[in-house]
């Protein structure tokens, strides 16, 4: 299985949370602090969005289990 694309957007969200760490204001200057939380709090909406569109590609890509009489684990 390829999982290149999942891989691709699991990078971008890793490396886009490292960079709004690193970028933190070294003020504790209200307004500057006001603001990058308020864009902490958009990306992490973007992230949501972004994992779980990874979930979903994995669970495409998740062989289906036909579990019936004729199968079923003892």
């Amino acid at each position: 299985m390829d999982f290149t694309k999942e891989k691709q957007i699991i990078n971008d969200t890793y490396s886009e949370m490292i960079e709004i760490i690193l970028n933190k204001p070294k003020t504790e200057e209200y307004e500057n602090m006001r603001i990058y939380f308020e864009n902490v709090h958009a990306r992490m909406n973007d992230w949501a969005k972004k994992l779980k569109d990874v979930k979903e590609l994995l669970e495409e890509k998740e062989p289906t289990q036909d579990i019936s009489a004729d199968n079923r684990p003892a």
